[in-house]
């Protein structure tokens, strides 16, 4: 009996607080819980009742909330005591919980701290939680299906559908920047022998070539580079920000690293290199296919000078880099 009325006497300050919301918290739609000082449930509707599948009055005997429901904000702990140390009214959202009977839960939590100026620490809050688990999976589902609509399922590069929604966009917002910022560059980049590749060692070789070189242009180009797989062994890249020669730069070092690594298929190295061809975009004066089709020139000067090298095309010329070794390759195409 005294130790029921020593709990009681612990309720009571978080309980009266409470009072004058009570009323309004019963049209609640949300689950809620009345904590106390010591991270113990006073209070709670059916909503949070179900959510952790206990009947309300096992809910009350809990020693803690912690027991009820687990909490973590991007895998760290978020546990009852966290909860208490908020002093003002808080808004946490990308919850993720686990009641024991539901895990994977995906929650909106809104704290609010009873506090009173002479004992601060014997209130409580007001924890209103707010279950987004369905929405969430199912913009979940959504974000996939858009990604797997723009995304090269092979290379997890963007695809050719992608780059054509990027590229007028991309113009239209560098056309209000000053004429100085006013530079976006192309890299068209072929694999070298792909046909031979393919014809010798079987496609499942070629596509893993297809997706390691996939993986060093993203080691090789920015963050803000858009890389699209753009067809077949052919891909592109949009450097924005990026004038020519930061471009050949970039492309250079790209070309290295695909002639450097080692491609190991099966126990057997198949010699790799990539030829490339860039371009640099008139902002506002073309719509971006006359630049590609300037890469692709270049591209197809890099091919015809031997393979391996890297192609500019400046608008009027066309200027060609020739690696500074000799590498083997296969028997051409």
């Amino acid at each position: 009996m005294a130790k029921k009325a020593a709990q009681s006497k612990k309720e009571e300050p978080v309980l009266k607080a409470f009072k004058p919301f009570e009323h309004f918290c019963k049209a609640l739609l949300d689950a809620y819980v009345v904590v106390n000082y010591e991270g113990r449930v006073v209070k709670c509707n059916q909503l949070f009742s179900a959510l952790t599948g206990k009947k309300t009055r096992m809910v009350l005997k809990c020693d803690s909330l912690d027991e009820l429901i687990r909490l973590n904000i991007t895998g760290t702990l978020l546990s009852v005591k966290d909860i208490l140390a908020y002093q003002s009214p808080t808004r946490i959202d990308e919850v993720r919980g686990d009641s024991g009977v539901r895990s994977g839960l995906n929650l909106i939590l809104g704290i609010y701290p009873f506090t009173e100026a002479k004992a601060p620490a014997e209130q409580g809050c007001f924890l209103l939680i707010r279950d987004v688990t369905a929405e969430t999976n199912l913009q979940d589902k959504y974000k996939v299906k858009a990604t797997q609509s723009i995304t090269d399922k092979l290379t997890g590069l963007y695809n050719r559908v992608y780059f054509e929604q990027y590229l007028p966009s991309a113009l239209s917002d560098f056309a209000k920047k000053p004429e100085s910022d006013q530079k976006i560059s192309v890299i068209m980049a072929d694999i070298d022998h792909f046909k031979h590749v393919n014809d010798t060692y079987g496609h499942q070789a070629g596509d893993f070539i297809l997706e390691k070189v996939a993986n060093i242009f993203r080691q090789k180009f920015r963050k803000t580079d858009i890389l699209c797989r753009y067809g077949g062994e052919e891909f592109l890249a949009i450097l924005p920000s990026t004038e020519l020669k930061g471009a050949a730069m970039a492309a250079e070092k790209l070309r290295e690293a695909v002639e450097e690594d080692i491609f190991l298929f099966e126990k057997k190295e198949i010699p790799v290199t990539i030829s490339l061809g860039l371009a640099q975009i008139k902002i506002g004066k073309e719509d971006g296919k006359e630049a590609i089709a300037r890469a692709d020139q270049a591209l197809y000067e890099s091919k015809k000078l031997g393979r391996n090298q890297v192609s500019v095309h400046d608008g009027k010329d066309l200027t060609s880099k020739a690696p500074g070794r000799n590498v083997k390759k296969p028997d051409p195409d």
